[in-house]
């Protein structure tokens, strides 16, 4: 038999040890001109998928959607672009950690995949399998960074479109504000230590969130003013907390005053205390021998802004010595205090609104029964018939006939 008829457009380049036979693996080309009569080859593969991209490039010339540049574009593997990236950003971003994190963690998912296989339905199947481990907040945190980093391939580009833009972010409850009762914070203590009570004390009394407080530097303590300094807060701005005597005296009989640059040093002294360190050894331990439910270090702030509250501290002071950017997250734990709702619509009750109170009515049948002893019987009917706008008809029209 004679060899079949070759295909237009497709060739195999043999190698030199490749005997021409028909088990030969040795990968197949296409070859195709453009609109400007220029000629291109491509390596494709195996037979049948040089055939189908032979045919996808000619259509693309004829409806005029054929872009050379494109075809030279490199495709990274996820994983390695993430390590570009994160090489990138070093000691640039604050939030370096968390990126690195998360990169870990898509490099395990989908890491080995280009940029271009990575399609949406891949994100959904992982978030769908993620919120059955963790929160819903953690979850839009992951998927953030991974919209971030297609963002930056484009800007490289690297893929044209970003494939999480129809992954839509979950919806979060920050709500949560689990405080400390006056009879837990006992029995915390108690399992604690009077060595590391001072930190769990001086978070619940400035509300300082975990890594400002063990970032802490001596030079941001004021004793003149009694004000700590924060010098980047989480939304990148200067921030000054009060203290009040007990953070005061407590900071001032602090061993590390004279020996370190931070306020709580590690035992080096030239470090920073590692805070998920003593979280993992002192605080967490502590919190599950005291018995102590569902509570965190980030509660020991929910409880500083708990207390001001239900001391009738007004919502916008709660919101600056928190350092909160948006007052929507005060707001959390303004049911904490009723009370200057009670006192704002208290005050209508000394006001003239036409409308009256039982006690109102009360004070007004007895000024009609002082009156009915008065007035004779027909002129005190007549008196009560009247409408007023403190009396009730019915009720003084019977206590001035039983009267009368």
């Amino acid at each position: 038999m004679g060899q079949s008829r070759r295909q237009r457009g497709i060739f195999q380049r043999h190698n030199g040890d490749c005997r021409r036979e028909r088990e030969c693996t040795c990968p197949w080309w296409i070859r195709y001109a453009d609109e400007h009569g220029r000629e291109h080859r491509e390596k494709v593969g195996p037979k049948g998928l040089a055939t189908r991209v032979y045919q996808k490039r000619k259509t693309q010339v004829v409806e005029g959607r054929f872009f050379p540049e494109t075809l030279r574009r490199k495709d990274p593997l996820l994983r390695d672009f993430i390590d570009d990236y994160l090489e990138r950003v070093r000691g640039t971003l604050r939030s370096y950690s968390d990126l690195a994190r998360c990169g870990r963690i898509w490099k395990v998912v989908l890491g080995d995949r280009s940029l271009r296989q990575v399609v949406a339905g891949d994100v959904q199947r992982y978030v769908a399998r993620r919120l059955t481990e963790v929160s819903p907040a953690s979850v839009n945190r992951e998927v953030g960074v991974l919209k971030r980093l297609f963002n930056v391939a484009i800007n490289d580009g690297l893929v044209d479109l970003n494939p999480l833009r129809q992954v839509k972010l979950l919806k979060e409850n920050n709500a949560r504000s689990r405080y400390l009762t006056d009879e837990e914070e006992q029995r915390l203590r108690a399992q604690i230590g009077e060595e590391h009570w001072p930190l769990v004390t001086i978070a619940l009394g400035t509300g300082l969130r975990r890594s400002e407080q063990f970032n802490l530097r001596w030079q941001h303590v004021d004793f003149n003013s009694n004000v700590l300094t924060i010098p980047r807060t989480k939304a990148g701005r200067v921030r000054h907390v009060p203290m009040n005597s007990i953070v005061r005296t407590l900071l001032r009989g602090m061993p590390s005053r004279l020996k370190s640059g931070w306020v709580f040093p590690s035992a080096a002294a030239d470090t920073p205390l590692d805070s998920q360190n003593f979280m993992n050894r002192i605080f967490t331990p502590a919190v599950k021998r005291a018995r102590i439910q569902d509570f965190h270090w980030h509660d020991l702030r929910h409880t500083f802004a708990s207390r001001l509250v239900m001391k009738s501290v007004d919502i916008r002071t709660v919101q600056e010595l928190l350092g909160h950017a948006d007052i929507r997250m005060t707001l959390r734990y303004s049911h904490l205090s009723p009370a200057h709702l009670l006192d704002a619509v208290e005050k209508l009750a000394g006001e003239g609104t036409g409308t009256t109170t039982g006690t109102d009515r009360t004070d007004a049948i007895e000024e009609n029964e002082g009156a009915s002893r008065k007035l004779p019987p027909r002129k005190a009917n007549l008196r009560a018939t009247r409408r007023n706008r403190t009396g009730d008809l019915l009720i003084t029209n019977q206590l001035l006939y039983h009267l009368s």
